[in-house]
């Protein structure tokens, strides 16, 4: 094991498969996975990684977390932001929770995890089993090769292309979701929302399980449509795999998807997905009927959608300004907002997030 700090920069042996985590307040950090067993830390302005963090090097990990002047909550007791640039070793496992930082992260193939409260996360070129939890910020991810995701959001967007799909777990409150990828196996794959919509480029077979108060399903897909109203199928191809898309009041249109290229500079070992093609990224929403009734009408709301709807809101806004005073942290957070989200058209909020927190 070899580890050497140098006031802006940290270089450490970690392994090809070692463990990586950083908790940060705020700024920037740049992810980018490369071969070999080093991890090499720098900030591009110069700061004092000593001073920005407590560090923690041990055999096959390192640890860094914003030190006591810099915590998630607390005032920064040093002028300017980290800025970081990150290699690490491709095949590393990363955890990374933050609360307003953007992060970018390119290359990596090992198990990630990303939790952010406000702060956006770009991924390319990605791939294996990649758990992401934002609170309002935007999530734009390319995955190329194979990839097991986990996505929860409330109020940000999300854009996910993929080459291959082994599982999806989509759920946001108030975001809208864009996927688009070669959904293969078991999964699960599930897509769940209370008022935000979603658009679906599956690129081969799949059937859509549909269970909404009040959404809309739309499809440039001439498949097989059963089910009434609030609960609908839709068949393309085979049937298989299946995808469950639950909603209050989202819409869900399918549209087929068209390939893209990956953005390394240089060939990556995934960049051409495997046997399955390269990522899919869905076209805008498309002018074909709507499935949700003959006419191509959307069924009006239920009178009782809008009170629900406002109580699902005032929840979720009192979860963030307790998140923003500091209150709770964003591991609560997210745990309180699971508990809010995971039950869409169940009538009230008795499981959902208590008044007095």
């Amino acid at each position: 094991m070899t580890a050497a700090t140098t006031g802006s920069s940290l270089e450490h042996a970690i392994g090809a498969e070692g463990l990586f985590s950083i908790r940060m307040r705020d700024g920037e950090a740049r992810l980018r996975g490369v071969d070999g067993d080093t991890i090499r830390i720098r900030d591009v302005h110069g700061h004092d990684l000593a001073e920005l963090f407590t560090t923690a090097l041990g055999d096959g990990s390192a640890s860094l977390r914003a030190s006591r002047g810099t915590d998630l909550f607390g005032r920064r007791g040093h002028a300017g932001a980290p800025d970081l640039a990150i290699d690490l070793p491709r095949r590393a496992t990363v955890v990374i929770e933050t609360a307003s930082a953007e992060l970018d992260a390119e290359g990596l193939l090992g198990d990630q995890r990303y939790r952010t409260a406000s702060g956006d996360l770009t991924l390319r070129a990605v791939s294996g089993r990649i758990a992401i939890e934002a609170v309002s910020g935007d999530v734009d991810v390319v995955a190329a090769g194979e990839a097991e995701m986990s996505l929860r959001t409330v109020s940000g967007d999300v854009e996910l292309r993929a080459g291959t799909l082994r599982s999806l777990q989509a759920a946001t409150t108030s975001g809208d979701l864009k996927i688009a990828g070669r959904l293969v196996g078991p999964g699960p794959f599930s897509i769940v929302t209370v008022s935000g919509d979603a658009l679906l480029a599956p690129a081969g077979n799949v059937r859509i399980e549909m269970a909404t108060l009040s959404g809309d399903l739309r499809s440039e897909f001439a498949g097989k449509l059963e089910g009434g109203r609030g609960r609908r199928s839709l068949s393309i191809g085979s049937g298989e795999p299946v995808v469950e898309f639950r909603s209050m009041s989202g819409d869900l249109t399918v549209v087929r998807p068209t390939p893209i290229a990956t953005t390394l500079e240089e060939p990556h070992p995934n960049a051409d997905a495997g046997p399955h093609g390269p990522a899919m990224a869905p076209v805008d929403a498309p002018t074909g009927a709507s499935v949700d009734a003959p006419t191509g009408a959307s069924v009006p709301a239920p009178t009782v959608n809008g009170a629900i709807a406002v109580a699902y809101e005032d929840a979720r806004l009192h979860i963030l300004r307790s998140l923003e005073r500091g209150e709770i942290d964003v591991a609560e957070a997210g745990r309180r907002l699971e508990t809010l989200d995971s039950g869409p058209g169940e009538p009230g909020l008795s499981s959902g997030e208590p008044t007095d927190a």
